[in-house]
């Protein structure tokens, strides 16, 4: 072991969190074991028993450092505003985006805990499905979008537009006509923001 591992536990702890998560990103949680954690950071098993307990904490706390940062950025928009509209929608649906795209080793990760039935990441997200519903259920109060549509469902759908998106690339990189990221972004956001506008109601037509 590194002495400066018991000299800088600040240190020691980043570079635990930097080896976990390249082995959860490349085979998962439950593949990767004790032994490879330790010799990936050059420490110990019990010293990182001692910085995180378990490998299960180890785990959340990879998943909290990947996330977080998107968390925080997105949860203060959506917080920050006093007059949410369909500019607040589209920019939110931009930076998922965009998150997503800059870094394809979190996406893989989001993988691995769809395919290992994991939820722990719930609180974050069930926190940002909340308050981007509150904002689009506040844009349909004011008339800014169409009111006749579940304000959750809104917001589930674009989630998945954008992580599927980039999830499922194997699959669909070879299509035929098949775009680039931005021209996938620019048409859901077509098909998306169209239709979430506003219902118009005009008047009857006779057909007769």
């Amino acid at each position: 072991m590194n002495d400066s591992a018991t000299r800088d536990p600040d240190l020691t702890r980043a570079r635990m969190l930097k080896a976990a998560f390249e082995l959860f990103v490349d085979k998962g949680f439950a593949a990767v074991s004790m032994r490879e954690l330790a010799e990936r950071s050059g420490v110990t098993k019990s010293l990182i028993h001692h910085h995180f307990g378990t490998k299960e904490a180890l785990w959340d706390a990879v998943k909290e450092a990947a996330f977080s940062r998107y968390y925080e950025g997105q949860k203060a928009e959506l917080e920050g505003t006093d007059s949410p509209d369909s500019e607040l929608l589209k920019n939110g649906v931009i930076r998922y985006f965009r998150f997503l795209q800059e870094n394809p080793q979190v996406v893989r990760l989001f993988t691995w805990m769809h395919l290992e039935g994991d939820t722990t990441c719930n609180e974050m997200d069930a926190e940002l499905v909340r308050l981007g519903a509150r904002r689009v259920r506040e844009a349909q109060e004011a008339g800014l979008l169409r009111a006749d549509v579940n304000p959750t469902h809104v917001v589930t759908v674009f989630i998945h537009a954008c992580s599927q998106w980039f999830e499922v690339r194997p699959q669909h990189k070879n299509w035929e006509g098949i775009g680039s990221d931005d021209e996938y972004l620019e048409d859901f956001l077509k098909i998306f923001m169209d239709g979430l506008a506003p219902r118009t109601t005009g008047p009857e037509t006779d057909s007769n």
